[in-house]
């Protein structure tokens, strides 16, 4: 039997390793947290959106992500101490601008599929956890 290590126990990474489960793999999961699901999954507060799933470089989000940096309450942050990995990633983020309908596109289909299949993994486990499908009303 192969072994596969995963790490980070988020949404991403407790769905592959059930899934490398039921395929036959010994699966370790490692969390640098003492629970599951308490860092990039927590900040989404367990919300599922896929019809939601906008890319963030468009020009109009990232002149607002601007105004945040200097904000103490800002909703986004980033630490402005330079490297060149930060550097690289802003440079390929900047030149995807104009892909971002494209982008987004794909990225919302993408969701729904995983919606779908989350939806599967609910019904062939019986998995029960507090879920709700009311949706989300966004006043504009």
């Amino acid at each position: 039997m192969k072994s596969i290590a995963i790490i980070g126990a988020g949404v991403t990474g407790v769905t592959t390793a059930f899934v490398l489960c039921q395929l036959g793999y010994k699966v370790t999961v490692f969390e640098k947290q003492k629970y599951p699901s308490t860092m990039t999954s927590y900040a989404n507060g367990g919300q599922l959106s896929a019809c939601n799933a906008e890319v963030w470089n468009h020009l109009g989000i990232i002149l607002k992500a601007a105004k945040w940096l200097l904000r103490k309450d800002a909703p986004f942050k980033i630490d402005l101490w330079p490297d060149w990995h930060k550097a690289s990633w802003l440079v390929e983020f900047l030149f995807q601008i104009p892909n971002y309908k494209k982008n987004t596109i794909v990225t919302k289909e993408m969701a729904i599929e995983s919606r779908k299949y989350m939806k599967k993994i609910i019904d062939d486990t019986g998995i029960k956890f507090d879920q709700s499908n009311c949706g989300i009303l966004h006043v504009y």
